[in-house]
């Protein structure tokens, strides 16, 4: 049966990453989308500093919208768990499953996870900016693959990130829980990172199903042929 994948990606990334897991599900015959968000990749030139995780949730509510998407199988890497999130607590009935993939899980609105969760990392955010800056450049390479080939290719693609959704949350309405379906995939090699915690977190939860990619952060990009066959068995 053909399903329906909407790929949210993390932050400085866009959505090019998906392009070899999304291919390979269209083999499978099913239907793929793979957005870039406001401000990164290819709508870089769109940055402003008013960009927050709303302004991303928006984004994904729009493909949904004018795509005429329905039973979307909602897969958020990183970051893209916020806007996933957020797009779950607006319109809970277009989501049939809720996928993290080595990503963060909010569970308090407007909550900053990067001040909760990591404030040293956040304040050398901070440092960058300077005379009214608000793009702040990607780092951590080697913790996303330990292919070089692979790292030096997410150099020349990643972009600089508008620092506002990292200062601030996600608005969540609660509605989000209606999505009954919920699972976390862990990149096992990525330790230690601040996923590990939402994934230990999370399984001890019984409402959600967790499971395990033997890759670093970026497993799109690491191996996307074994994410890509993960996807289909699960959902």
């Amino acid at each position: 049966m053909s399903k329906t994948f909407l790929f949210v990606h993390g932050a400085w990334h866009g959505g090019w990453c998906w392009a070899k897991t999304a291919q390979e599900l269209r083999d499978k015959g099913h239907d793929t989308h793979a957005p870039t968000l406001t401000g990164l990749g290819e709508r870089a030139h769109l940055a402003h500093a008013g960009i927050t995780p709303d302004s991303h949730v928006e984004d994904i509510l729009a493909v949904i919208k004018w795509r005429e998407l329905d039973d979307i199988i909602l897969v958020g890497h990183s970051y893209g768990g916020l806007i996933i999130t957020g797009v779950a607590s607006a319109v809970p009935k277009k989501i049939s499953s809720l996928i993290y993939l080595d990503a963060f899980v909010p569970e308090q609105s407007g909550a900053s996870i990067f001040a909760n969760a990591n404030p040293a990392r956040l304040a050398q955010f901070e440092a960058q900016l300077a005379n009214g800056g608000f793009l702040v450049e990607p780092d951590l390479f080697d913790a996303w693959s330990d292919d070089p080939e692979q790292v030096s290719w997410l150099k020349t693609m990643c972009t600089p990130h508008p620092i506002g959704s990292f200062r601030h949350g996600v608005t969540l309405s609660g509605r989000q829980n209606e999505v009954k379906d919920r699972q976390f995939i862990v990149c096992s090699r990525n330790s230690p990172s601040p996923f590990q915690g939402e994934y230990q977190r999370v399984k001890t939860d019984q409402t959600w199903r967790t499971h395990e990619i033997d890759t670093k952060h970026d497993a799109m990009v690491a191996k996307p042929s074994a994410l890509a066959e993960l996807l289909d068995t699960i959902t």
